[in-house]
């Protein structure tokens, strides 16, 4: 799997190279009487009726401020969507490029550089799925890698917006460049991490299997183990604490010991 992504880079460089986100309302019934102890029950009535309005105002009152802060949470939460949808993911901050320096060893130039040749390629400065699904899967041509980038979209849309910007595809890059086998390693586990919960099971590493298999089409891997089988060995193998699965550190603690499967799950 190395090999194959070392050689999509390697085009993704070079191809960029070249081009150089109510109140209530009670009814007022008074009792007709002139007696004094009726009075007095009146008068007793009329205040308690005064309680009981005033009451109701402030109930009435709180239940109208707690609708409109409710209407303004909510009118708040729309314009908070409306405002990322009209994002503009074709702008380059400072504040980005500060960012992106820290989290990659591109200087500034650099980075200006890569998102010139990105927006010249993505004028809306975003991928979507089906956008990073065409690009990603050229870069394995001996298999069916649909399926499989898709797994590496999903790693590399942090934000869970259905997106690819510029940020996230420079870090992707990166990633995929890295010298650092464990920043691959990491890269593999959030991708095979099929819903998110930190762990890989032995159904999630089994699908994973049968799409790796697919990407390297007809190529004999692991002696052609069936993927359910590969997956309880591997599970076997990398499983420390026995609880059969594998957290994020025992996938790559068993990948750096296991050359053999490292290059079958690394991407």
């Amino acid at each position: 799997m190395y090999a194959f992504t070392t050689q999509a880079c390697s085009a993704l460089v070079h191809k960029f190279d070249a081009n150089i986100c109510s109140s209530l309302n009670p009814s007022e019934t008074e009792p007709s009487t002139h007696s004094p102890i009726r009075n007095s029950n009146k008068i007793k009535n009329e205040i308690r009726r005064e309680e009981v309005q005033n009451t109701e105002i402030i109930v009435s009152s709180d239940i109208s401020t707690s609708s409109e802060e409710q209407r303004e949470t909510t009118m708040g939460n729309k314009a908070l969507k409306e405002k990322r949808k009209k994002a503009n993911f074709t702008e380059l901050t400072d504040n980005q490029i500060e960012i992106l320096i820290s989290s990659t060893n591109f200087s500034a130039e650099q980075i200006r550089e890569w998102h010139q040749n990105f927006i010249r390629d993505y004028p809306s400065g975003k991928l979507d799925r089906k956008q990073f699904i065409e690009v990603y899967r050229k870069f394995y041509l001996q298999g069916n890698a649909t399926n499989f980038c898709s797994l590496a979209f999903k790693a590399f849309d942090k934000d869970k917006n259905g997106i690819i910007d510029f940020n996230e595809f420079l870090t992707a890059i990166v990633l995929t460049m890295s010298s650092e086998l464990k920043d691959r390693l990491d890269l593999a586990f959030s991708m095979y991490d099929i819903n998110d919960n930190g762990s890989l099971d032995k159904k999630e590493l089994t699908e994973i299997i049968k799409l790796i298999y697919e990407v390297n089409g007809k190529r004999k891997l692991k002696q052609d183990l069936k993927p359910q089988d590969l997956a309880h060995m591997i599970i076997d193998k990398f499983d420390i604490d026995g609880d059969r699965k594998l957290s994020r550190q025992e996938f790559i603690d068993g990948c750096l010991k296991d050359s053999q499967l490292r290059r079958l799950l690394t991407p």
